[in-house]
């Protein structure tokens, strides 16, 4: 016979595992889901990407968005190839919208530098746990993109700084599109 008590624990346990599982999705984001297999693909292929000393392979999409938080803590230190790389120019909305600059990565040599910096400016993403993002984090991505978010999107947690990534798939190919660094979008009015 099964008690109260034991039907309660049991209850507690099942919401538990049930909540840990669902994303929570803000009111008002378009979010579409991908299949397990393609989110696993690229959780592999970003795993499998931090922790190279180079740069990895068949991990770029044609062009990448290195996202306006992460671009601003990277220019100072940028080489003139990442410099003189296209500009991306994203609105932030709000009663005072303005305008933030990102990146776009579209060639091997641009690639290579912007991997290198991103790798010397935050070597603790080597050893950064890879998740889903909460709701606070794809609120941040929304607010930067004029698009649905599509999965696959993940999000690295180093010690110190929150990453959001987004991937596409393309011909069966799960390819890096989307790079920010989680912060305050407000530090980027001029």
């Amino acid at each position: 016979m099964i008690n109260v008590r034991t039907l309660k624990i049991v209850a507690a346990v099942l919401f538990a595992c049930t909540t840990a599982y669902n994303q929570e999705i803000p009111n008002g984001v378009r979010y579409k889901k991908a299949s397990d297999a393609v989110n696993n693909a690229a959780k592999a292929n970003l795993e499998t990407a931090l922790a190279s000393d180079s740069l990895p392979t068949n991990f770029f999409g044609e062009v990448t968005v290195v996202g306006p938080m992460l671009w601003k803590s990277l220019k100072p230190s940028a080489d003139q190839l990442l410099l003189k790389t296209m500009p991306v120019t994203l609105i932030v909305p709000g009663p005072q919208s303005f305008s933030a600059d990102g990146k776009r990565i579209r060639t091997d040599e641009e690639r290579k530098a912007f991997w290198t910096l991103l790798r010397s400016k935050y070597p603790n993403l080597k050893d950064g746990k890879v998740r889903k993002g909460n709701a606070q984090e794809i609120s941040y991505y929304w607010t930067t993109i004029p698009f649905d978010i599509e999965e696959p999107f993940w999000v690295i947690e180093s010690d110190t700084d929150r990453f959001i990534v987004n991937f596409r798939v393309a011909d069966g190919q799960v390819r890096l599109f989307w790079i920010d660094r989680v912060g305050d979008l407000q530090t980027l009015k001029p």
